[in-house]
């Protein structure tokens, strides 16, 4: 419309210039194309205007919805028959190799978290306690651990671990890849194992430019994965203004020996990661995005997205149960609480936790009206038992679900799984 009127005044000028007479008419022209212009501009600005307030309401009520600032008191549920796994601490992310009945884990020092831990932005080099975190075996049926050796690696490598994966080369012989924030940048380790052995077997680090912020993985082969980076900026004014304004800056890396490349984005800060059986579908966290992004591989190891599932809490680890063919989900509902607890030595963390299912409802194949996915509330606690929970790894033949924590005392909870799910 602009265009149109510009040029009918462009016109207008050019045709009036050889005569006075038609100079004045010009002029009306003109007077009456700039107040169409004008009128063009406010009606621009208004529509602007609308825009801006629909998607600022939008960002705010998604904002106070997943921060959980209207929320209150949080009630415990389904937390009956949890048991805190003594001795351990910060232990972010669990998996599980089912046929052995074994879960691995890596667990910290809560307190030195607060000092290294750059996923958090806590980057003090001089924190105490803080660099050798332990590499935990848990039995399952028996419900004990034990601290495996990390046999080959120096022993003043720094070991702060993240987000971690398995790849199974045979049913006894395990891949082990574990992300790990060391202070001379971040890195994935490259572990082996074998079941029965006591120690992990150190074989490599792998350094690539494009893995920057490391989280989490999706062992895809022997020496490939997925590696989600959940953020674009390390330190500085532009990682917060990455963080209040949700902006999605971050990806997932696809890497091998031979190529590494973006195999998906744009995410708001792309966090913990699962797969199915098969790799066939990945599930990926968007953090203060407050949901999860339903990828499929293609050919050439790009991710597409096939669902965009929302939810109303900030996302961590999603968990594959390959049973009910369904994604457990383990989140903080109030997670500014948390981070006020992290700002404060010597306080222990007191931040609400949440984990949901997600599965295909069936009713979607008969009613298009029926939601494609059902969230279902699993279980909820208020901090006190399960803090800042990470993730929550499944285990249907002991009926049971280990809980890691992120910076908690308590770090590993085992929880029966709740009736129906």
């Amino acid at each position: 419309m602009g265009k149109k009127q510009a040029t009918k005044k462009g016109t207008t000028a050019a045709t009036t210039r050889p005569s006075s007479s038609k100079s004045s008419g010009g002029r009306k022209a003109s007077t009456s194309s700039s107040s169409s212009w004008k009128k063009g501009i406010f009606t621009s600005a208004a529509v602007i205007i609308v825009l801006v307030a629909a998607l600022s309401y939008n960002f705010f009520k998604n904002a106070i919805i997943d921060l959980g600032l209207l929320l209150g008191k949080v009630q415990p549920f389904n937390t009956a028959g949890c048991e805190v796994v003594k001795g351990l601490e910060a232990c972010e992310d669990v998996h599980i190799h089912h046929a052995s009945g074994l879960a691995f884990t890596t667990c910290g020092h809560a307190e030195s978290r607060k000092n290294w831990y750059p996923p958090m932005g806590n980057n003090n080099a001089s924190a105490e306690n803080a660099f050798q975190d332990k590499f935990v075996i848990y039995n399952i049926k028996s419900g004990t651990y034990e601290v495996a050796e990390l046999a080959g690696l120096p022993a003043e490598t720094d070991r702060v671990f993240h987000g971690l994966d398995i790849y199974e080369r045979s049913a006894t012989e395990l891949t082990i890849f574990a992300v790990n924030h060391r202070r001379t940048g971040s890195v994935i380790e490259v572990l082996e194992y074998t079941v029965g052995d006591k120690a992990v077997q150190y074989k490599e680090t792998i350094k690539h430019e494009l893995i920057r912020t490391p989280n989490d993985i999706v062992a895809l082969g022997p020496r490939s994965f997925y590696v989600s980076n959940d953020h674009r900026h390390l330190t500085g004014i532009m990682r917060y203004v990455e963080e209040i304004l949700r902006m999605a800056w971050t990806n997932v890396i696809y890497y091998s020996p031979e190529n590494t490349f973006i195999a998906y984005e744009p995410v708001t800060t792309a966090n913990g990661m699962a797969a199915n059986a098969d790799r066939s579908v990945i599930y990926l966290s968007a953090c203060f995005g407050g949901a999860i992004h339903v990828l499929k591989p293609r050919d050439n190891y790009t991710l597409v997205e096939e669902d965009y599932v929302k939810l109303d809490f900030i996302t961590d680890n999603p968990s594959y149960d390959a049973e009910t063919d369904s994604v457990f989900i383990t989140g903080h509902v109030q997670p500014m609480k948390m981070v006020q607890d992290l700002r404060v030595p010597g306080k222990s963390v007191a931040g609400a936790s949440k984990i949901v299912k997600i599965s295909k409802n069936p009713q979607a194949k008969i009613s298009s009206d029926a939601p494609k996915y059902l969230i279902e509330p699993v279980l909820v606690d208020d901090g006190n038992l399960i803090s800042s929970g990470t993730t929550a790894a499944l285990d249907r033949k002991y009926g049971m679900m280990l809980v890691g924590t992120a910076f908690s005392d308590k770090g590993l909870v085992r929880c029966p799984i709740p009736e129906g799910f």
